[in-house]
């Protein structure tokens, strides 16, 4: 099972600094500097740490470690141990081995699994009905969706679209028919505009099944880069655009492609500064150059499928009504389930946990 990036590399430099006690600041000693030696922290924290990695479990649950975790303490704690027990450890390399053992139980820490906060979700499409034109919002927030079709034009005339084509029920990632939703060429499903949809920051979590790869493969968005939305690049790279107070921002999660016809499951966060790409779980891009909150929209609804409620027939009045012109806009060609919005930051390990409980077995 693989951890995150994040954590894996902050492993990695932390097992590096351990390690290299043993080489740096080294010096010859008698016998009366070595009995001069204060061990007590580092063996003291060497003990609780141990105590700590052996009392933790981990797997998908509340309280659980995100899996990988406990083995990179262990080597931390590992290393730490070679250095207290080194003859030719020096004062220096002891103290900095307290000081990177401390920084190993921290990060472990932050792979704690804590629960999501029931009152930041926003709303859960689970696409389970199989039958009908509603998608029901399982949060029970009562933000169903209705399906429906873009209108003719949308993403120029070479797109094809005519304004007929529908949404319509298949096979999800279990293989289970009819509990996932088909979308292209337009086809969307609309869900009436509500501020809680408008978050000042907020998380996005959905399955998503790329029938092809194409510019603007746009999976979900309220005003498109008026507001937010979230697609595939040409690339089949998950890019999310946001309009805030600090700016608009156009992020991609820097190279890492979704292969078509496979399943994936895809977080994306932002706020706070930050602006996270998760994908099957691991976190494999976080900008840290996103100030700003999301600016406010009225008057369009959230819709997946495209990335605008509404669009203009021409481009004559976008910069006064900001309006998107059909032409510039996109509709997603796949599959899409499970889709989730929290008006809150996920963490590395409660993205880890949707993963962890929705993936197929």
């Amino acid at each position: 099972m693989k951890t995150t990036k994040s954590f894996k590399s902050k492993a990695i430099i932390l097992a590096f600094l351990i390690s290299g006690f043993t080489f740096i600041q080294s010096c010859s000693k008698n016998d009366n500097n070595a009995a001069a030696l204060d061990k007590t922290k580092l063996s003291a924290l060497i003990t609780s740490s141990t105590a700590t990695a052996n009392g933790s479990v981990e797997g998908s649950a509340q309280d659980q470690y995100i899996m990988g975790s406990i083995a990179s303490l262990q080597t931390s704690i590992s290393l730490a141990t070679t250095v207290l027990n080194s003859s030719t450890s020096t004062q220096v390399q002891i103290d900095n081995a307290v000081v990177a053992l401390n920084q190993a139980v921290i990060l472990f820490g932050t792979q704690k699994i804590v629960p999501i906060d029931a009152a930041n979700l926003v709303g859960q499409w689970t696409f389970d009905e199989g039958t009908g034109t509603t998608a029901k919002d399982y949060s029970g927030n009562n933000h169903n969706g209705t399906f429906g079709s873009a209108m003719a034009g949308l993403g120029g005339a070479s797109a094809g679209v005519v304004g007929n084509a529908v949404p319509t029920w298949t096979t999800d990632r279990y293989g289970n028919a009819k509990k996932a939703i088909a979308f292209d060429k337009g086809a969307k499903i609309t869900i009436p505009y509500a501020s809680a949809l408008n978050p000042q920051k907020m998380s996005l979590s959905l399955w998503v099944n790329a029938a092809e790869k194409k510019a603007g493969n746009r999976m979900i968005g309220l005003r498109s880069w008026v507001g937010f939305k979230f697609e595939l690049q040409q690339g089949n790279l998950p890019f999310f655009t946001a309009n805030t107070s600090g700016g608009t921002y156009d992020r991609d999660d820097a190279g890492t492609a979704l292969d078509v016809n496979k399943w994936y499951h895809l977080v994306v966060t932002f706020g706070d500064g930050k602006n996270t790409f998760y994908i099957n779980g691991v976190s494999v891009k976080s900008w840290d150059n996103t100030p700003g909150t999301l600016m406010a929209v009225t008057g369009h609804d959230l819709v997946f499928g495209v990335d605008s409620s509404q669009y203009a027939a021409t481009t004559t009045n976008f910069d006064t009504d900001k309006i998107i012109p059909a032409e510039w806009g996109g509709f997603f060609h796949g599959s899409l389930d499970e889709i989730r919005m929290y008006k809150s930051v996920l963490t590395d390990s409660q993205a880890k946990s949707i993963y962890d409980a929705e993936k197929a077995p």
